[in-house]
This record gives structure tokens, sequence and C-alpha cells, in this order.
């Protein structure tokens, strides 16, 4: 008990000297911090692209599945979509994949597949 009764101080007093994260507030800001360095881009990017995978082709493989687009509609823009991930950039196609892999699990008869 005594020696719980010395670490609750410690513990309000770490809480109180941690510093304050400065927040991102503008396009402009975030185009900064995400230029900063290699490995800061790649954190802007790759959720970037992951989510852009998911949002598109659940778009797609929905309209598909309800009958909103013909196969051929579906094949053509599926093509159009496929230029996104940058073919030469290993960590962006990962990351794209992950996004159809979600998108599978939602849609398995989706037509689609990952970039390999």
């Amino acid at each position: 008990m005594r020696s719980l009764l010395r670490t609750i101080p410690l513990i309000g007093a770490l809480l109180l000297s941690t510093a304050p994260v400065q927040a991102i507030e503008t396009l402009e800001e975030l185009d900064k911090a995400c230029a900063a360095s290699e490995e800061a881009f790649k954190l802007c990017t790759g959720p970037a692209y992951h989510f852009s995978a998911i949002a598109g082709f659940s778009l797609l493989c929905k309209l598909r599945e309800e009958g909103v687009i013909t196969p051929e509609e579906f094949a053509a823009e599926y093509n159009e979509v496929l230029a996104g991930p940058n073919q030469d950039n290993k960590f962006l196609k990962v990351m794209w994949n992950s996004g159809i892999k979600i998108v599978l699990e939602d849609y398995p008869n989706c037509p689609i597949k990952p970039v390999p």
C-alpha cells in the first residue's frame, strides 16, 4: 500500500510533464509534414492507397452485384482503376493489395485481383 501511495504522484507528474503535440490544421501543413522524410511520405501515402482501393473497388463491386452496371462497364472501370498503384513502389502495392483483400471479404464474387 505504501508503494502505491508513492507511485500515484509519480504517474501524475509524468502525465503533466508530457509535451503537447502540434495539430495539423491545413492541407499545406499536411503536405509539409508528409514531405519531411521518406518515412513520413510512406506514412501519408500508404493509407491513402489502402483506403482508395477499398473505396473504389467496394463501389464497383456493389454496383456490379446490384446490376447497376454491366460486366463490360465494370471491366472498363476496373482497368482504369488498376492504373492507380505505382508499379515500381512495392510498399504502395502492398497497401493497395491489402485494400483489395478487404473488399474481397465483403464481395467474394467480385472479379478483382491483387496487383502482382
